[in-house]
């Protein structure tokens, strides 16, 4: 049996780096009194998700670099891996990250969010390019929020490419203001539905982090290869939750015997377009 012990954070909704840092060097601190290897925060928790109603200011590299500086000190101190939700600005416009920070508090990488919801296009770009880490002894991949739950492909990739746990930051809302009461329950939003499938279907863990608030519509938790929620933060309180994950369940059996040369879809002619 191979365990490692990971969390997933609900952190509050921000609109400037000035709420967002200590946030998110809370979360990491208290991921550390966890005694967790890896934590996942919440997509663009820094400053925040430009969706929400408050509007969000336009913030520099810089500014957005000494913000990433300060929750890698965070990292350091506690000795976790940090996944935390960044946007970057390019001339293309502003890209969605999830940056991940060594237990050293060094930058281990990133992963842009290259799905983007039709809804945030007024103020994000695609960014390009698929990868996984390794760190604290596992594998992992990062689904964004949208391409995650939209474009089962994107972890299908993940996971053939070595990944045992998917983490899945984040933004989702209720359309009515209302806040869930039970895990998949037929009346939640799709999201929790999607994050289930994609344990399901690919067999491994899938650490969802999901900002917290009056309306959260989708969870904050860790759910099994079996499709099984095993922890959760509650739906609109701020906190961080950890699970201890068998590694050895996450098999990855699903996703490795899929086929791809016995499924070509053939055209009317019977030739394969």
């Amino acid at each position: 049996m191979s365990m490692v012990r990971i969390a997933v954070a609900s952190t509050p909704l921000t609109a400037t780096l000035d709420e967002a840092v200590p946030a998110a060097v809370a979360a990491v601190a208290e991921a550390g009194r966890l005694g967790v290897r890896i934590v996942c925060l919440p997509e663009t928790g820094l400053p925040g998700h430009r969706s929400q109603a408050r509007p969000v200011a336009d913030v520099s590299q810089a500014a957005l670099d000494e913000a990433l500086r300060e929750v890698a000190e965070a990292a350091r101190r506690a000795r976790v891996v940090t996944i935390v939700g960044v946007e970057r600005p390019t001339p293309a416009g502003r890209e969605i990250l999830s940056v991940v920070i060594g237990a050293d508090g060094t930058r281990l990488g990133e992963q842009a969010k290259t799905q983007i919801d039709p809804s945030e296009e007024p103020n994000y770009v695609a960014g390009t390019g698929r990868r996984v880490f390794t760190a604290a002894g596992v594998t992992f991949g990062i689904a964004i929020c949208h391409e995650g739950f939209r474009y089962p492909e994107i972890s299908r990739s993940l996971v053939l490419g070595g990944a045992q746990i998917v983490f899945a930051p984040h933004y989702v809302t209720t359309e009515d203001g209302s806040l869930p009461e039970r895990w998949c329950d037929p009346s939640n939003p799709y999201n929790e539905k999607a994050l289930m499938l994609r344990a399901l279907e690919n067999t491994v863990y899938v650490a969802a982090a999901n900002v917290a608030g009056p309306d959260q519509g989708s969870v904050t938790g860790i759910i099994d290869p079996d499709g099984r929620l095993v922890v959760s933060v509650p739906y609109g309180i701020e906190g961080v939750v950890a699970g201890d994950l068998d590694l050895d369940r996450a098999s990855r059996h699903l996703a490795l015997r899929w086929a791809p040369g016995r499924n070509t879809v053939a055209s009317s002619s019977g030739v394969p377009p």
